[in-house]
């Protein structure tokens, strides 16, 4: 069954493992956006991974969505974090991944809301191998994490001549898929 992702949003009420594929920041944003509001208004712990260093940027853009955040962070259910550069680690990325999501996750108590991913852009055969890689272990994990978790994709940044082995290893390793073109239509839908 297809539907309008805000609509789709506002249903999620259980444990999915989402891809959003965007064209446009501020069109994913205001999904992005919704989806943590959502959380946030039924108490979740709501976290919001970012590459970008300007976490303040991040907020505003939220207070603009009419997302109270300061309020939101007197109740410690709104957190935003930058994504250290997975790549450098001494150990792998994997390894990498997993010290950030246990530092992510440390004190904080289920169910979760969290958007974000580990890997900015995949302009590279590295990145491509190491984003299935990481998007495979998660999502084979999912079934021990209590929440909703949507990781997001700008199609413009990310390497296209992978004869779609890039995007078939993101579509398997998610339950469901949303879509939102740069005007801001789109399309959302369960994969199983």
């Amino acid at each position: 069954m297809y539907s309008k992702p805000p609509s789709f949003i506002d249903e999620l009420n259980c444990n999915r493992h989402i891809v959003l594929f965007y064209e446009d920041v501020k069109e994913a944003q205001k999904i992005q956006f919704r989806f943590i509001r959502n959380g946030l208004l039924k108490g979740e712990n709501c976290i919001y991974i970012t590459h970008d260093n300007d976490i303040a940027l991040i907020e505003n853009d939220m207070r603009t969505y009419g997302i109270d955040v300061y309020n939101y962070y007197k109740k410690g259910l709104l957190h935003i974090h930058n994504v250290p550069n997975l790549f450098s680690h001494p150990r792998g990325i994997i390894e990498a991944a997993h010290e950030f999501i246990k530092t992510m996750f440390c004190g904080l108590k289920p169910p979760f809301r969290v958007v974000g991913n580990s890997i900015d852009i995949v302009e590279t055969k590295e990145h491509v191998e190491s984003n299935i890689t990481m998007e495979r272990i998660f999502h084979s994990e999912f079934h021990q994490f209590n929440g909703i978790v949507m990781c997001h994709y700008n199609v413009n940044k990310n390497l296209s001549n992978t004869q779609g082995k890039w995007i078939e290893g993101i579509l398997k390793n998610h339950h469901s898929a949303i879509c939102v073109t740069a005007s801001g239509q789109g399309i959302a839908f369960d994969m199983n």
